[in-house]
C-alpha cells in the first residue's frame, strides 16, 4: 500500500495541529510507502521526522538533499517483499514544486533533477528487487519525461496529480496508476506478475471512491468526532491568549483609505512600508491563522470592533495607520492624536521579535 504524497495540510498552525492527527491514523493503516511530496516539508524538516518515527510512517525520497550537505534528507528507496517477490519503493519530486516551511522561504534543501537522479538509482535497485515501483511526486507531464528517459520501471504511481486512472494504462513497458486526492479515493491494483523476471504482464484496476455512499467505520468516526472537539478548545484556547478586551464597542476604526483623502503624503510613505504589507507576509508562511502573529500583523486585534477573519473586520488586515494612532473617530486635531502612535511601537517591537529595535533607526522606514 503506497501513498504518492501531501499527506500533511497547508502552511498554518491549525492545519498543523490537524496533521498531527492525521498521521497517527495513516501511521495505522499499514503503508509500505509515501513519497515525498513539497506540502510534506510545510512545517519543517524537524516536524517531518517527529511524524515519521513517532508514527511508523515510510517515507522516501531519492532526490532532495541538504543543501549544505547535499545527503539525502530520507531514505533513497524501500524494499518490500510481497508473496515471494521483491518491491523497490523509489521516489522523486519534481524540481518546479517549491519547498517553502512555515518559518523560511529558502528551506535549505535542494531538489535535484530526477531523471539523472533515476538514470543512476534504477539500475542499481534492481540489481536487489524483482520489480521497481516510482511513486513520483511529479504530476503528469513531469511523469511521462521520466517514463521516457529512465528506463526500468515497472509501475508508476503518480503523485500530485488530480486525474484518476480508473482503466489499465501502460506508458513504455511502464503501468500507470493514479487515485488522487486529498484520500477521496482508494485505488486497488491486482497485477500478475512473471517472477523470473518481476515484470508486469497484466494488471486489473479498481477505484472506489470514498464518499458518503460509504458506511463510516465505527471506530474511526468516533476518533474523529474527538478530534473535532478537541480541535475546537485548542483553537479556543490560542485565541483566549489574546483577548479582546481593549478600547470601546462605540468607537470604530475606520480603516487606512479613511486617512488618504487629508493626508496624500502619508498614504505615499505608509503603501511604500513594510507595515502595509504585514499580513501577506503571514499568508506567505503560513501564519495568518495564527494569534500571537496576527496581534502585531493586524489592526486592532485585541480592540473592541478591531481584526478579525470575518467581514467587515478582515478590512483591517496589514497595520494600518489606527494600529498606531487608536480608533479613528476618536481623531483629534490637537495634536494628542498622533503624539500618542510613538508609545505604540514597543508594544509589537520588543524584544522577542524585535531585538534590534531603535525607534530612531526604525523611524526613518516609516517617515511621515
Amino acid at each position: 500500500m503506497v501513498d504518492g504524497g501531501d499527506l500533511f495540510g497547508k502552511r498554518n498552525k491549525n492545519e498543523q495541529h490537524q496533521t498531527r492527527f492525521l498521521c497517527e491514523v495513516t501511521g495505522e493503516m499499514g503503508f509500505d510507502g509515501i513519497g515525498l511530496g513539497e506540502a510534506d516539508l510545510n512545517y519543517g524538516l524537524d516536524f517531518l521526522r517527529e511524524m515519521m518515527d513517532k508514527h511508523h510512517l515510510p517515507f522516501t525520497n531519492a532526490n532532495v538533499v541538504d543543501a549544505a550537505t547535499g545527503e539525502l534528507i530520507l531514505p533513497e528507496y524501500l524494499i518490500v517483499e510481497k508473496n515471494g517477490i521483491k518491491f523497490g519503493l523509489v521516489s522523486v519530486l519534481a524540481q518546479k514544486h517549491k519547498i517553502i516551511t512555515m518559518t523560511d522561504i529558502d528551506s535549505g534543501l535542494e531538489v535535484k533533477d530526477p531523471v539523472t537522479v533515476l538514470r543512476e538509482l534504477i539500475p542499481r535497485l534492481r540489481e536487489q528487487v524483482d520489480t521497481v515501483v516510482l511513486i513520483g511526486h511529479l504530476g503528469e507531464g513531469d511523469t511521462d519525461t521520466v517514463i521516457r528517459e529512465v528506463k526500468g520501471i515497472d509501475i508508476n504511481v503518480m503523485g500530485h496529480t488530480f486525474r484518476t486512472l480508473s482503466n489499465e494504462r501502460i506508458f513504455d513497458d511502464t503501468v500507470y496508476l493514479a487515485a488522487p486526492h486529498e484520500g477521496r479515493y482508494m485505488g486497488r491494483a491486482d497485477l500478475f506478475i512473471e517472477k523470473n523476471d518481476g515484470k508486469v504482464m497484466a494488471v486489473e484496476v479498481t477505484l472506489t471512491s470514498l464518499d458518503e455512499a460509504l458506511e463510516d467505520e465505527p471506530g474511526m468516526a468516533k476518533r474523529v468526532e474527538e478530534y473535532k472537539a478537541s480541535f475546537e478548545e485548542y483553537q479556543e484556547a490560542r485565541r483566549a491568549a489574546y483577548p479582546r478586551n481593549m478600547g470601546s464597542e462605540e468607537e470604530t476604526f475606520l480603516g487606512a483609505r479613511s486617512c488618504k483623502s487629508c493626508h496624500e503624503d502619508t498614504w505615499a510613505a505608509y503603501t511604500a512600508s513594510a507595515h502595509s504589507k504585514a499580513f501577506s507576509t503571514l499568508r506567505h508562511k503560513g501564519q495568518s491563522e495564527d494569534p500571537e502573529c496576527i496581534v502585531c500583523h493586524t489592526t486592532g486585534y485585541q480592540w473592541k470592533n478591531g481584526y478579525s477573519s470575518e467581514r467587515p473586520f478582515n478590512r483591517l488586515a496589514n497595520v494600518q495607520c489606527e494600529a498606531c494612532h487608536g480608533y479613528g473617530t476618536e481623531h483629534a486635531r490637537d495634536g494628542k492624536w498622533g503624539a500618542q502612535a510613538k508609545d505604540s511601537c514597543v508594544v509589537c517591537h520588543d524584544e522577542k521579535n524585535s531585538p534590534d529595535f531603535d525607534y530612531a533607526t526604525y523611524w526613518e522606514k516609516i517617515k511621515h
